[in-house]
């Protein structure tokens, strides 16, 4: 999984264009640059990375409903992550949980 796709519950237009999904890819050090910009740890910052992270302009986020904002924000996380340490990817993140008791 290099990208995630949400579908939004509250499609959004802007620009002619109307957007009933959103895919983020991978974040790059270009668009934490980008987003560095701004007071970090708010939420204008992430809305600017995750408009990056979609290829897409900034009041495309911003006209988002608050809770279609949050299931972005939630489901992203793990492209924030190595591959081989995203849930479902690379070896099962609970093998190493489980041992045997003799």
């Amino acid at each position: 999984m290099d990208q995630i796709t949400v579908k939004l519950t509250s499609p959004v237009e802007h620009d002619g264009r109307t957007y009933n999904e959103l895919v983020f890819r991978e974040p790059t050090v270009a668009d934490m640059i980008t987003a560095e910009k701004f007071e970090k740890e708010t939420l204008e910052s992430n809305a600017v990375l995750l408009a990056a992270m979609a290829d897409v302009s900034l009041p495309v986020i911003k006209r988002l409903k608050l809770y279609d904002y949050n299931a972005c924000d939630t489901l992203t996380v793990p492209l924030f992550l190595p591959p081989d340490k995203r849930p479902g990817e690379g070896k099962d993140p609970n093998a190493e949980a489980v041992t045997e008791q003799p």
